[in-house]
C-alpha cells in the first residue's frame, strides 16, 4: 500500500501547489527567528518582550486576519468553476474589508496597553513590549492588505508569486532589523524598536510588489482587474458570512495561545525568556506547515468548485502525512540535539543565560509531541476551511481553547506549582485532542453539503 496517493489530489500535485508556500512561509520563519535573535543579542529584555508584545499584536489582528485571508477560499472556488470575474471581484472584496478591518484595529491600541499593563511581567520588560505592540498594530492595514492582494496569486494555485514576494519582503526585514537594532554609522541604534520598523518595511514592500503584479497588462485584461474594483455587496455579504466564523475560530485560537505565553510568563522572567525561545524555536514548525495548510485550502476549494469532493478528500489525507512526517523529523531533531536549537540565542558563559538555556532545555521533549500533532491538525483545519466548514471550527475548537486549554495552563502554573515544561507537556496534549478533532470532522464528510458560492 502507498504512503501517498497520485493524480488528482494526490502528493505530487499538493507538493507543486505547496512548495512555495512552505519556501514563503520559510522565509518568514527565518525573518523571525533572526529578528528575534538581534533582540536576544541585544538584550534579555528585549527578547522577553519581543515575543508577548509581537502575539499581542497578532492576536488583535487575527480575527480581520481569518476574514480577510478567507478571500482565498472564495478564489479557489471561483477558479475551480472557470469564473475569472469573480476571481477578481473577491479579491477586491477582501481589500476593502481589509482596509477596514485595519481602520479599526487602530482602535485597539489602549485595550492593548492595558493588557501589557496588567500582563504582570517584569517592569523593565512593559515600556518595550508597548512600544513594539505599538508599531506593529498601527501598521495591521499593510499587514491585512497584502493577506487579501495575495489571494490572487494563491487561491488559484499560483505560489510562486507569493514566495517570491514574501521573500523580497523577509529580506529588507532581515537587512534593517541589522542596521535598525544595533545603529551603523548615522542610523543610531533603536533597539526593539528598530525590529518593529524592520518589520513594517518589509510588509510594505510585499503589498507595494501585489499591486503592481495586479495591476499588469495581462491580469488588467484577463482578469479585468482594474475595473472590478467595486464593493460587490451580495460577495462582500458573503465573504462576511463564511469568513467571520472564520475570523472568531482564528482569533480565540490564536487568543488561547497569547494567553498561553502571558500566563506562563508571569511565572517569573527566566520561565518568560525560555518560553519565548521555545515559542521561536516552534515557528521552525509551525510556519512551514502553514504553507502545507495554504495548499491544502487551495486545492480542497478548488477541487469543490470542480464538483470532486472525493479528490478533495485525497488532498486533506495527502497533505496531513506529509506534514506528519515533516514534523516528525524535526521533532527527533529537538530531542536528538537540542542545543542546536537552544544555543542560537545566547551563550552558556553568561550567567543569565545560562539559566535561561538551562529552563529551555528539556522543554524540548514536549516541543517535539507539540509540532506532530498540531502539524496534522492544522492541516485538517484547512482543508475544511477550503470547504466553508467554518462555523463548527468556531464553535468546537475555540470551546476546547478557552474551556480546557486556558483555564488548565492557568492552574497547572497558578495553583498546581508546575514548572515550564508541564505547561507546555499540557500544550502538547492539547494540540494532540486537536488533530483528533479536525480529523474526525474532516472525516464525517458533513462539509460536503455546504456551498459558498450559492447567493
Amino acid at each position: 500500500m502507498r504512503l501517498f496517493t497520485r493524480g488528482e489530489g494526490g502528493a505530487g500535485e499538493l507538493l507543486k501547489v505547496s512548495y512555495p508556500m512552505i519556501l514563503s512561509t520559510a522565509s518568514s520563519t527565518v525573518m523571525q527567528f533572526v529578528n528575534r535573535v538581534f533582540l536576544a543579542h541585544y538584550s534579555p529584555d528585549a527578547l522577553a518582550a519581543c515575543v508577548p508584545a509581537g502575539l499581542l499584536s497578532f492576536v488583535f489582528a487575527c480575527f480581520f486576519f481569518g476574514m480577510v485571508s478567507y478571500t482565498n477560499a472564495f478564489v479557489s472556488q471561483y477558479y475551480g468553476r472557470g469564473k475569472t470575474a469573480s476571481v477578481s471581484v473577491a479579491v477586491w472584496q477582501g481589500l476593502w474589508l481589509a482596509l477596514a478591518s485595519g481602520l479599526l484595529l487602530l482602535l485597539l491600541t489602549p485595550l492593548g496597553y492595558f493588557i501589557i499593563d496588567h500582563s504582570g511581567h517584569a517592569p523593565s520588560v512593559i515600556p518595550l513590549e508597548k512600544q513594539y505592540f505599538l508599531i506593529l498594530n498601527s501598521a495591521g492595514l499593510v499587514f491585512l492588505a497584502s493577506t487579501a492582494l495575495s489571494a490572487f496569486f494563491t487561491g488559484r494555485g499560483k505560489t510562486k508569486v507569493p514566495m517570491a514576494v514574501n521573500m523580497a519582503g523577509n529580506a529588507l526585514c532581515i537587512l534593517l532589523s541589522w542596521l535598525l537594532v544595533f545603529g551603523a554609522g548615522p542610523v543610531p541604534a533603536m533597539g526593539i524598536k528598530g525590529a518593529a520598523y524592520a518589520m513594517v518595511a518589509g510588509q510594505s514592500l510585499m503589498l507595494l510588489l501585489y499591486l503592481v503584479l495586479i495591476f499588469s497588462p495581462y491580469n488588467r485584461r484577463r482578469y479585468r482587474t482594474a475595473r472590478l474594483v467595486g464593493v460587490h455587496k451580495g460577495l462582500f455579504l458573503r465573504l462576511l458570512k463564511y469568513g467571520a466564523p472564520n475570523g472568531v475560530g482564528f482569533f480565540l485560537d490564536i487568543a488561547s495561545f497569547g494567553a498561553f505565553i502571558f500566563i506562563v510568563g508571569a511565572m517569573d522572567k527566566v520561565s518568560l525568556a525560555a518560553s519565548n525561545i521555545i515559542a521561536s524555536i516552534n515557528m521552525l514548525a509551525f510556519m512551514p506547515v502553514i504553507g502545507m495548510g495554504i495548499a491544502a485550502l487551495t486545492l480542497v476549494g478548488k477541487y469543490i468548485g470542480m464538483r470532486k469532493p472525493d479528490v478533495a478528500v485525497r488532498v486533506a489525507h495527502n497533505g496531513a502525512k506529509m506534514a506528519a512526517l515533516y514534523a516528525l523529523f524535526l521533532g527527533v531533531l529537538f530531542i536528538a540535539v537540542p542545543g542546536l536549537f537552544i544555543n542560537i540565542f545566547g551563550s552558556g558563559h553568561d550567567a543569565e543565560y545560562a539559566e535561561i538555556l538551562a529552563r529551555t532545555r528539556p522543554v524540548m521533549k514536549a516541543l517535539a509531541v507539540f509540532v506532530f500533532f498540531d502539524a496534522i491538525g492544522m492541516v485538517y483545519a484547512d482543508a475544511l476551511r477550503g470547504a466553508g466548514d467554518t462555523r463548527f471550527q468556531m464553535l468546537g475548537a475555540s470551546a476546547a481553547a478557552w474551556a480546557l486549554f486556558v483555564p488548565g495552563i492557568w492552574y497547572i502554573t497558578r495553583f498546581a506549582g508546575g514548572e515550564l515544561i508541564h505547561a507546555w507537556s499540557w500544550a502538547a496534549f492539547y494540540v494532540l485532542l486537536l488533530a483528533v478533532f479536525f480529523g474526525l470532522r474532516f472525516r464525517s464528510g458533513l462539509w460536503r453539503k455546504i456551498d459558498i458560492l450559492k447567493a
